[in-house]
């Protein structure tokens, strides 16, 4: 069992996947632990929210053949105004 474990990862993408799981997983235990220390989880859930908009204004500017935005760079610079929306009172 455990050599079928370890014989996977002979292959590059599982130690790339395995790599960028270790990393996303420290760096959400620190974010996540600011955000519930600074009691900003409604708004760390609002921004999250509007990259769902910023995907789907992406998706639609794609289907008017307007502009050619990936959804991930639409769901980022909405998640940006929202945060920088979000934080202007705080400034």
């Amino acid at each position: 069992m455990f050599a079928d474990i370890f014989e996977m990862f002979q292959y590059a993408f599982v130690q790339r996947m395995f790599l960028a799981g270790l990393l996303a997983s420290i760096a959400c235990g620190i974010i996540g632990t600011y955000v519930v220390v600074k009691r900003v989880v409604f708004i760390s859930g609002g921004i999250a929210h509007t990259t769902f908009g910023g995907i789907g204004f992406a998706y639609y500017l794609q289907y008017l053949g307007i502009v050619f935005i990936e959804p991930l760079v639409g769901a980022l610079i909405f998640a940006l105004i929202a945060a920088i929306i979000m934080g202007l009172p705080f400034i």
